[in-house]
């Protein structure tokens, strides 16, 4: 083999463990969530915006929600603490952190938080996959379906909106509809609660 071969060999090579690392790392989801738009020392500022930055107001959508015709807002849900959490049925992530979710929301539905979650309906991969997932962890708390917004790319509105390039991912809304943290990969009831009991002391305290 020629050198100029050798090289060109090896460039495809690294090229296709960065795409496969890419994808892997875009679609299966991170094995631990992290927070990505705040530090723990960072002041929480609201906005006069729509956006997906810490302090503005999250993009709104209407769903149909599952085992249901009705149709919902997120804006229906202003005036409690949301946590959002976009997820599928394939995404290990998902199913590990599925659990943790529902304890949460068991635990701090009386105190004015309400989780909410998506299922990303156009990444499924097969039919009954979500119906399967919903009764296998017996899920009660709202769950939206997420639908396609056009019919040449099949994306989904809260893909597009939420710009989702990774699952799981969840975010923290206070009262207004504004994100006060958002989270890539496996959330923890732990990690949750800890910017629950942040926001719910600042809520408190303001009035």
């Amino acid at each position: 083999m020629t050198n100029k071969r050798f090289v060109s060999l090896m460039i495809f090579i690294v090229a296709f463990a960065f795409i496969v690392y890419v994808v892997v790392d875009n679609y299966v989801g991170n094995k631990e969530g992290y927070l990505t738009n705040n530090t723990p020392d960072e002041t929480f500022e609201p906005k006069d915006e729509v956006g997906l930055l810490r302090g503005m107001t999250a993009p709104n959508f209407t769903l149909p929600l599952w085992e249901s015709s009705e149709e919902r807002s997120l804006t229906d849900f202003r005036g409690n603490l949301v946590v959002l959490n976009l997820w599928a049925s394939w995404c290990p992530p998902c199913r590990d952190e599925m659990p943790d979710l529902i304890e949460l929301d068991e635990i701090y539905k009386d105190r004015g938080v309400k989780v909410v979650g998506i299922n990303m309906g156009t990444l499924e991969r097969t039919e009954g996959a979500m119906e399967k997932f919903m009764e296998e962890f017996d899920v009660q708390f709202p769950t939206f379906v997420d639908q396609s917004n056009d019919t040449i790319n099949q994306r989904g509105i809260v893909e597009s909106l939420y710009q989702v390039r990774a699952l799981p991912a969840t975010f923290i809304l206070d009262k207004e509809g504004r994100i006060y943290s958002s989270m890539k990969g496996k959330v923890t009831f732990e990690m949750l609660e800890n910017e629950i009991i942040k926001l719910l002391e600042q809520t408190e305290g303001e009035t």
